[in-house]
């Protein structure tokens, strides 16, 4: 099982080919990364596009946010901050998500996850 970030389930709504290292993989995805699909959708998206997200949505696992991530997210946002490198909170959320669930993260946003301690990341490229 892979993690997808929101840049991951982006591409692949868009159609673009995933990575060849996620093809024999079942993908998942944060509730966090479907708020920020859900966002994007009603923030401008058409009705074709709430279409595609229903679909893409009906396809994947979609892990719900627990009092795990909670914890783990809390401490990856403290660890971060101490650092003075905090990234943003959607993706401190979906990381911290991605390590409670012990499952590596697929994303092409390298530059902010690649900060997170502990987190195994599978670069879109």
């Amino acid at each position: 099982m892979i993690l997808l970030d929101t840049s991951a389930a982006i591409f692949l709504l868009r159609g673009e080919q995933p990575p060849m290292a996620v093809i024999d993989h079942t993908i998942g995805l944060s509730s966090v990364v479907e708020m920020e699909l859900w966002l994007g959708v009603f923030h401008g998206g058409s009705k074709k596009e709430h279409s595609r997200v229903t679909s893409f949505l009906d396809a994947v696992r979609v892990f719900s946010f627990d009092s795990e991530a909670a914890s783990r997210t809390a401490k990856v946002m403290a660890e971060l901050w101490s650092n003075g490198k905090p990234i943003g909170d959607f993706d401190a959320q979906i990381a911290g998500h991605a390590l409670a669930l012990k499952l590596p993260l697929l994303t092409h946003n390298t530059r902010h996850f690649r900060r997170v301690g502990g987190l195994e990341l599978i670069p879109w490229e």
